[in-house]
C-alpha cells in the first residue's frame, strides 16, 4: 500500500489541522517526526486551552475552521473533528481547492457522504480517510496467512467490537472492520441485515437517542438507538459473509481496555474463517495475528498460535498512520487516488447505517441503500 514518490525531489505542502484533540495531536506528531513533505502552519479548535497548546507548538491558531481555511490558506487540511462536523468542513475545504485528510467515520448519513464525494470530485482534489489499519505490519501478515494452503478459501469474517454502548461501537469499530474486509476481499457488501434489541424487545424509533448521551466520554456523534444488543450480517459480492457481534466485557474492563487490553482478550478483533483454517487479527497496539488450523485428529482441540506480534508498542498507531499520510502525499504528487479514497469511506457509511435501516424494515436490504437519508430521522 505504501508508495512514496521516489522520482526527483519530494514536494513540500503546507497544512492545517482542524480539530486539535487527541487524534489531531497524534497527526501533528506523525507529520513532524515522519512526513518531511508536510509543513504544519495552523490549527483550528473552539477550545481555548487546545489553541494555547497549538500555539506553544508553533502553530497559528483559529477558533473556527472557516477562518483557518480563509486566512491560513494551507494546501492540505487534516480534519479530525467530531463526525457531525465532517460534512460541512470537507465541503468548505473542497470548494477552496484544498486536499483533504478526514477522520472516520466520514459522515453521519449516506446523504452526507454522497454530497462529500460529489464536492471532492467536482473540485478535483485528493481526499483520503483515516483507515490506518490496512497500513499496519500486522495487516500484511494477516494477508499472508490468508494465502496459506492450509487456510483454504475464505468463507466468512466474524467481528467483535470493544464492548462499549452498541450504538457507539458500530460507528467507531465497524468502519475499521468493513474497510479491512473490502481491502482483503477486493469486494463490497451487496446486502445487510441488522437487528437491535433493547429491554428484551426490538428497538423502535422511540429508542433513538444522541450517542453522546449513551457514551459521553467518547467523541460526539449523531444519533443512535438504545440497545442491549446489535447484531449485523453482510453478504459480499464474491459470496463472503460477515457476522458482527458485541464483545462480552464488563464495564470496568471496558473503561481500562485502551490502557490494559491483552492480545488474547475480546477487545476489538475479527476472525477470518477459511475452509481449512482460521486467522485472528487483534487490534491492540497495531495488531496481533493468530493462526488456527483444523487438526487431523478431530478429538483434539483447535488452539490459537501466535504468528505475529509488534516489535515495539505503538498504542497510538503512529507508524501505520505515518504510512497513511505518506500515501496521501504520494497520491497528491502523482495525481492519483490514495489507497483509502473517499469513495470507500462513503461506501462504509452506507453499510453501517444499513444496520438500522434493515432493522426497521425487518428484512435484509440491498446495498447501496435506496434511501439515502439517515434511517433514524
Amino acid at each position: 500500500i505504501l508508495d512514496p514518490c521516489k522520482e526527483g525531489q519530494p514536494m513540500t505542502f503546507t497544512a492545517g489541522i482542524i480539530g486539535y484533540g487527541e487524534r489531531g495531536k497524534t497527526l501533528e506528531r506523525v507529520i513532524r517526526e515522519h512526513v518531511p513533505g508536510i509543513k504544519l502552519v495552523a490549527a483550528a479548535d473552539p477550545a481555548v486551552e487546545r489553541r494555547k497548546e497549538a500555539e506553544r507548538n508553533g502553530l497559528r491558531t483559529y477558533q473556527y475552521a472557516e477562518h483557518l481555511l480563509g486566512d491560513a490558506t494551507p494546501e492540505l487540511v487534516f480534519i479530525t473533528t467530531n463526525p457531525p462536523d465532517h460534512c460541512r468542513q470537507v465541503l468548505m475545504a473542497a470548494e477552496r481547492g484544498y486536499h483533504i485528510f478526514c477522520e472516520k467515520p466520514l459522515a453521519i448519513s449516506p446523504e452526507e457522504a454522497d454530497r462529500m464525494v460529489a464536492a471532492v470530485r467536482k473540485a478535483g482534489v485528493i481526499c483520503t480517510v483515516d483507515f490506518e489499519t490496512v497500513f499496519a505490519d500486522s495487516f500484511d501478515e494477516l494477508h499472508r496467512q490468508l494465502q496459506r494452503e492450509e487456510f483454504g478459501r475464505i468463507v466468512r469474517f466474524d467481528a467483535v467490537d470493544k464492548g462499549r454502548p452498541p450504538a457507539y461501537d458500530i460507528e467507531t469499530c465497524m468502519p475499521h472492520f468493513l474497510h479491512a474486509f473490502m481491502t482483503l476481499t477486493g469486494s463490497r457488501p451487496i446486502e445487510v441485515f441488522g437487528r437491535v434489541i433493547v429491554d428484551g424487545r426490538k428497538a423502535t424509533l422511540a429508542d433513538v437517542i444522541p450517542i453522546s448521551e449513551l457514551y459521553p466520554q467518547g467523541r460526539t456523534h449523531g444519533i443512535g438507538m438504545r440497545a442491549d444488543s446489535i447484531e449485523a450480517s453482510y453478504l459480499f459480492e464474491n459470496g463472503v459473509t460477515v457476522r458482527y457481534f458485541l464483545a462480552e466485557l464488563d464495564e470496568a474492563y471496558v473503561i481500562e481496555a485502551g490502557k490494559h487490553a491483552k492480545p488474547g482478550s475480546d477487545f476489538m478483533h475479527f476472525i477470518a474463517c477459511g475452509t481449512r483454517g482460521q486467522v485472528k487479527w487483534h487490534q491492540t497496539s497495531t495488531g496481533y495475528v493468530y493462526w488456527k488450523s483444523v487438526p487431523s485428529d478431530t478429538r483434539k482441540v483447535m488452539d490459537w498460535e501466535l504468528v505475529y506480534a509488534p516489535e515495539k508498542p505503538d498504542p497510538a498507531w503512529v507508524i501505520p498512520t505515518a504510512r497513511l499520510v505518506q500515501n496521501f502525499v504520494s497520491a497528491i504528487e502523482r495525481g492519483r487516488d490514495p489507497a483509502t479514497p473517499i469513495e470507500d469511506a462513503a461506501a462504509v457509511v452506507d453499510q453501517v447505517y444499513g444496520i438500522y435501516a434493515s432493522h426497521l424494515a425487518g428484512r435484509p436490504l440491498k446495498l447501496p441503500l435506496e434511501e439515502r437519508k439517515h434511517p433514524l430521522r
